[in-house]
């Protein structure tokens, strides 16, 4: 049976992908940083599908944390298929002047570093396999007010993606970056974002919001043997919205 690991599986995107996954018969290990009661329930939900769950708190910007959470699928699953590193977030919006060293350095260890390292203690674990990195459509924009350090790491997403592939094609390891466009997730309550209904109507083509689950069945395509040549690719998941 495949297994996946799923950094930040607990809500939106991420609970998505696990539950999506798991109803696909993959094993599936994730973590949760703060949503026990959220990742509890994603299990529960997943483990109906007859696969085995695995869900431990781990910090994604920990290599001690991670690196046990780590051990621990090795122990009980032996193996990684799929990676998705998904943890990441914009906890506070600062523009340039507002910023400092400290800000820009949480920012880019959220999104950038903590797929570093997840990239790091799973792929060991691939004999042959995938690794999906939740990038941003920031990447390409910008993002909104006070995004900047966001924007860059999800930028940066793309730029490991791109050498990553070259680096673990010839293992016959895949790399590819999804960018989603406005999800309806909790990551905008936290960013505060506004009114997204409003931002899609006025922005996106489809004049709507995006659903966790439409970006999670992209990435349950993109590990499948239906992506096999697939590889260094940027996947837009954003119903139509270029900035």
């Amino acid at each position: 049976m495949p297994v996946a690991v799923v950094t930040g599986g607990s809500t939106g995107i991420g609970a998505a992908v696990v539950k999506t996954l798991a109803k696909r018969g993959y094993d599936v290990a994730f973590t949760y940083l703060k949503s026990e009661r959220e990742a509890e329930a994603v299990a529960k939900e997943a483990e109906s599908h007859g696969v085995r769950i695995l869900y431990r708190r781990a910090d994604a910007t920990s290599w001690e944390e991670m690196r046990a959470f780590a051990d621990e699928v090795r122990r009980v699953f032996g193996k990684v298929d799929a990676l998705v590193a998904n943890a990441g977030g914009l906890p506070q919006r600062r523009t340039l002047d507002e910023s400092d060293l400290d800000y820009w350095k949480t920012l880019i260890d959220l999104n950038l570093t903590s797929a570093y390292i997840a990239t790091k203690l799973f792929v060991p674990m691939m004999e042959k396999g995938v690794v999906v990195y939740v990038s941003s459509i920031a990447a390409y924009t910008g993002g909104g007010r006070g995004a900047f350090a966001y924007a860059a790491a999800k930028a940066g997403l793309l730029g490991l993606t791109r050498a990553l592939a070259k680096e673990l094609g010839p293992r016959g390891i895949r790399v590819v970056a999804v960018l989603p466009g406005l999800i309806n997730t909790p990551f905008h309550e936290k960013a505060q974002t506004g009114d997204i209904d409003a931002w899609a109507r006025n922005m996106v083509y489809m004049r709507r919001v995006g659903k966790p689950e439409e970006v999670a069945e992209v990435i349950a395509f993109l590990v499948s043997d239906g992506a096999s040549y697939i590889n260094g690719a940027f996947i837009d998941v954003n119903g139509g919205w270029y900035g």
